[in-house]
């Protein structure tokens, strides 16, 4: 060992016996970055609107769609949000609120920062609600508020669309259409497929099966070959197969939804949630429970963080449990739909 490096490990054993902690030095960011899908971009944000982010470098300016942003990070955000934002993206919403509520808004002068920390602060109360965390209607009110005053903002299809889950899951059905129809309006086809698939699936919900299946077959007419256009064909194609065997036909329902479940990016929970629980229904149409308990179990074991699903399959479960006298595992499954989702309208239909 040299010198240096002795005199080095006597500082840091000192430091560490004092509870001093030595923290990475990280330079100030000096310029606003766009991460991409691909690559990234930098320079100064001058322009925002719900399609597109307009940076400029120099003499040169670009325009970002926003289906290629994954994030923005400000020149001179506090750190606090930067933490914040990273924690959200990875499902850590209460650490991110934790963060957030540390930054004093008083001393940010940039608008765009102030607006990112309303939005990730609405973004975590409105998913930790539908996760039954915290007071939905606050929530709703808290993303209504976000979209409304800043209409502008890039995040606004991505808060419209969340805004329109929460009102779907108190059963404020017409709401949550509007503001999914809203996602019509965004220039790409992947939105006006997904616009249809969430108006389709709100329908489902209501029971309105011939209508759903209309917005579904709208949805699968759009031809969109890229990775979300494709995440919402299968979903689509799963939406319809659910209508199909309500009105029905219950075996091209079953292998249409058995042929999704093949298709399916594994990663994609929320698309798996969503198939399980229509491969459940299809098995209650056809009169086989146990099949139908069997598939609302996989939601309720491997997706339960997919909020509305997994509210659905609890309540569907309660009534499967019950049919093979499993009364305790009956108990079970209502009790966590009573506790981890009493506002949606799954607990409220198990109430009456």
């Amino acid at each position: 060992m040299t010198s240096y490096q002795r005199t080095r490990a006597q500082v840091v054993l000192l430091a560490f016996a004092s509870g001093i902690v030595f923290a990475p030095i990280v330079a100030a960011q000096s310029t606003d970055r766009i991460r991409m899908r691909s690559g990234s971009q930098t320079g100064e944000v001058i322009k925002m609107t719900p399609i597109a982010v307009t940076i400029e470098r120099g003499d040169k300016v670009t325009e970002v769609p926003v289906t290629e942003i994954r994030s923005i990070i400000f020149r001179g955000e506090p750190a606090e949000l930067t933490q914040a934002r990273l924690n959200a993206t990875n499902g850590g919403y209460e650490a991110a609120l934790n963060r957030l509520d540390s930054i004093n808004l008083g001393n940010i002068r940039e608008d765009f920062i102030k607006q990112e920390v309303e939005f990730y602060r609405a973004y975590c109360n409105a998913k930790l609600a539908l996760l039954g965390s915290k007071p939905i209607r606050a929530a709703g009110t808290a993303l209504n508020k976000f979209v409304t005053n800043h209409s502008q903002n890039y995040h606004f299809l991505e808060a419209t669309e969340l805004l329109g889950d929460l009102l779907a899951t108190m059963g404020n059905y017409g709401a949550a259409q509007s503001k999914y129809q809203l996602l019509s309006k965004a220039p790409w086809p992947e939105y006006k497929m997904r616009s249809a698939v969430l108006v389709g699936q709100a329908l489902l919900d209501q029971q309105k099966f011939q209508e759903a299946l209309t917005q579904f077959d709208a949805a699968l007419k759009i031809e969109d070959d890229s990775p979300g256009g494709k995440t919402q064909r299968l979903a689509a194609e799963l939406g319809k197969a659910v209508a199909t065997a309500a009105t029905g036909n219950v075996d091209a329902g079953l292998q249409a939804v058995e042929q999704v479940i093949r298709d399916a990016d594994p990663e994609n929970a929320e698309l798996l949630a969503g198939a399980y629980n229509a491969l459940g229904a299809c098995y209650t149409q056809s009169g086989q429970p146990k099949n139908a308990l069997y598939a609302y179990l996989h939601t309720d074991l491997l997706y339960g963080r997919v909020a509305n699903a997994h509210a659905e399959a609890l309540a569907k479960l309660v009534p499967l449990w019950e049919s093979i006298g499993q009364d305790g595992e009956a108990r079970r499954a209502r009790q966590t739909l009573l506790d981890q989702y009493p506002a949606s309208r799954w607990a409220q239909q198990l109430n009456q």
